[in-house]
């Protein structure tokens, strides 16, 4: 959340332990290029996705609670100036320029034009593809043309949505004024979303639409065979809930498709069932290997532990 990602912070896990090979790598990080290519390989295929850094802003705002941070609200915070709390980022790792600061800049450097190019020039030179929230069935025919999926790949239902009641209504001069609070994410923002218009242009308007309206037609096919309906988070409960408070959730017909209760599946459960896959896995590893997954070597964990930032509680912060 405020180091970056370092191949040793999964040092002791099963998988690691068993010397198992990754196919992706997602989450929340702080992006260290060398040590994501040390974990996945030099073959990998490097995807990211922007979004427009006031919105962004407001989403991070309401989501993470961070007017409980800050004690007042956005409206107030973005007019007022950034000293005192103001000037932190809440709980050391949300706030000003976010998609830069989860790219890797240092917040020093982060009214330095020159660090910011340099920043651009970094991301433009590692990642394959940069998406956009804003256009994200585009960005899904791009994926799938880039990694030779096919349509049922890139099925997508909106997930961890806030209800429209859920979201900050901001004035002209707060929304003028987080613009230029938020400034150098604006010229990542900018560059890359022009970098995204150009290999739109480049794939083809006609193709574009044509490809988008078979994406729309697969959405609804699934949405209609699951049974998928919007449902009010604060009223779920289970494995369908989601983190936050007023967000849209889902609900399937579970027994439609094994797939169904996937896509209505909250992410933190859904990363529950893949961490136990993958546990599995190293199990059959480990059996075949003779190696006792089991055990832990508590200097091996105290070694990764001392690498890690830790919160009030004494408990580790990642």
């Amino acid at each position: 959340r405020y180091i970056k990602y370092s191949r040793s912070v999964i040092g002791n896990t099963p998988w690691e332990r068993a010397g198992m090979d990754y196919q992706i790598f997602c989450l929340h990080a702080i992006w260290n290029y060398k040590e994501v290519n040390r974990t996945l390989g030099t073959d990998t295929t490097y995807v990211t996705i922007i979004r427009d850094p006031v919105e962004l802003f407001e989403s991070l705002w309401v989501y993470a609670g961070m007017d409980n941070y800050y004690n007042t609200n956005l409206e107030t915070f973005a007019l007022s100036p950034k000293t005192g709390l103001f000037a932190n980022r809440a709980y050391k790792n949300l706030g000003r320029n976010q998609m830069l600061w989860d790219s890797g800049l240092s917040a020093r450097y982060m009214d330095n034009v020159t660090a910011v190019k340099h920043k651009i020039e970094e991301i433009e030179d590692q990642f394959d593809l940069v998406l956009m929230a804003e256009r994200f069935d585009e960005s899904m025919i791009l994926l799938k043309e880039k990694l030779c999926w096919d349509f049922q790949d890139v099925v997508n239902f909106k997930l961890n949505a806030r209800k429209e009641s859920k979201k900050t209504t901001l004035s002209p001069e707060a929304r003028a004024a987080l613009k230029d609070y938020l400034s150098s994410d604006y010229i990542l923002y900018e560059h890359f979303k022009a970098k995204f218009e150009a290999r739109v242009d480049q794939f083809g308007l006609p193709r574009m639409s044509q490809e988008l309206s078979v994406l729309k037609h697969a959405n609804e096919n699934m949405k209609s065979k699951c049974g998928l309906k919007a449902a009010d988070n604060d009223k779920i409960f289970g494995a369908n809930k989601l983190w936050g408070q007023g967000m849209v959730a889902y609900t399937a017909d579970e027994g439609a498709d094994p797939e169904c209760r996937l896509f209505s599946l909250s992410e933190m459960n859904f990363i529950g069932e893949l961490r136990d896959i993958q546990a599995e896995r190293a199990s059959r590893i480990g059996q075949k290997m003779n190696i006792d997954l089991e055990s832990v070597d508590e200097q091996i964990v105290i070694k990764s532990m001392n690498r890690l930032p830790f919160n009030s509680d004494g408990f580790p912060d990642i």
